[in-house]
């Protein structure tokens, strides 16, 4: 659950994401452009050469990136799905995520007595996956408006997330570059599959004999 952590942060508008492109295409579309490979989640996307690569998060779970505008960062991360919730494999389903995702986001402004205003939830995908947008707007001390926007999918046992925190006077600027860094995003390795962390299944009972 370390995506809560990353938490700092407005009106976003924004569609579906598209399909990620082949490799040949990203090079086309994409000259000059850096790549990152997450090593523990196998996630992996590009990102311009006039984006600071920031230093990785705690615990391999991914990176942050700085766009040349302040206050403005792109977050790339993955984490485990480990709680128990109402699907079929007792895992949280994806709405339930979003909507402890938004509580707890509400709770840490709260404190802090900062004033947030929710949009509504929008369904998306990340990757081909299906995915949820939160998104939210805040001032800063300055009282310059602050735009964020939380995209993310959730597997059986382990989910992917992007964050994305801007000026809001910024959006026109930042936008097309992330919507294209966004295009390139790969999700690595099948989200399903079986986590460490995640409880094995109890060994059959061996037939009785006759």
């Amino acid at each position: 659950m370390y995506w809560i952590c990353l938490l700092l942060t407005i009106g976003l508008s924004f569609g579906p994401i598209t399909p990620a492109l082949p490799t040949a295409s990203l090079d086309r579309e994409h000259p000059g452009w850096r790549s990152y490979t997450n090593a523990r989640f196998g996630f992996s996307a590009r990102y311009p050469d006039t984006w600071k690569l920031g230093n990785p998060l705690p615990d391999g779970i991914g990176i942050t990136f700085q766009p040349p505008i302040d206050q403005s960062l792109v977050a790339l991360s993955g984490h485990m799905n480990i709680l128990e919730g109402t699907s079929q494999d007792r895992r949280q389903t994806l709405d339930e995520f979003a909507a402890a995702h938004r509580r707890i986001i509400t709770d840490l402004y709260s404190k802090k007595k900062v004033e947030i205003a929710w949009q509504p939830d929008q369904a998306t995908t990340l990757a081909r996956f299906p995915a949820k947008r939160l998104a939210f707007t805040y001032q800063d001390d300055q009282h310059h408006a602050i735009l964020e926007l939380h995209i993310f999918s959730l597997g059986r046992n382990e989910g992917r997330g992007v964050r994305i925190k801007m000026p809001a006077s910024a959006q026109d600027q930042l936008m097309p570059d992330i919507t294209r860094m966004l295009e390139t995003y790969q999700p690595g390795r099948d989200q399903n599959a079986v986590s460490p962390l995640a409880p094995k299944p109890d060994n059959p009972k061996a037939a009785p004999r006759s």
